[in-house]
């Protein structure tokens, strides 16, 4: 039986892109962030996975027709409260925050890492 899901737009703040003419002290190697779009599926257990990186929300919108099957979008953290956040949400989180932690110790610049 096929699971049925919920297709939603999300978006975050990622790298994209290089100008080292733009470098200053808190962009070091002058990195471009910008506002990323992208899709997410979410099942009635709280999974999710999402597909894709647009610049914009109608190009995010408009990619949604010709989007593979979810079954081959990247897994995605759960939505939070969900049986699949109680199962294994939180514990994904805390080992995500452990590893950001030990990149920091490391002396990585962590500000525009996800783990």
């Amino acid at each position: 039986m096929a699971q049925r899901a919920t297709i939603s737009l999300a978006s975050d703040f990622e790298v994209v892109g290089f100008n080292p003419e733009a470098a200053d002290l808190d962009r070091p190697r002058g990195e471009i962030v910008a506002e990323v779009f992208y899709l997410v599926a979410t099942f009635a257990d709280g999974e999710r996975v999402s597909h894709g990186s647009y610049r914009s929300i109608e190009a995010a919108e408009a990619a949604i027709a010709d989007a593979p099957p979810v079954q081959l979008w990247i897994a995605h953290p759960p939505e939070y409260g969900s049986a699949a956040y109680v199962a294994h949400g939180e514990d994904d989180k805390l080992h995500a925050e452990a590893r950001l932690e030990e990149a920091a110790q490391w002396g990585f610049d962590t500000r525009f890492m996800k783990f």
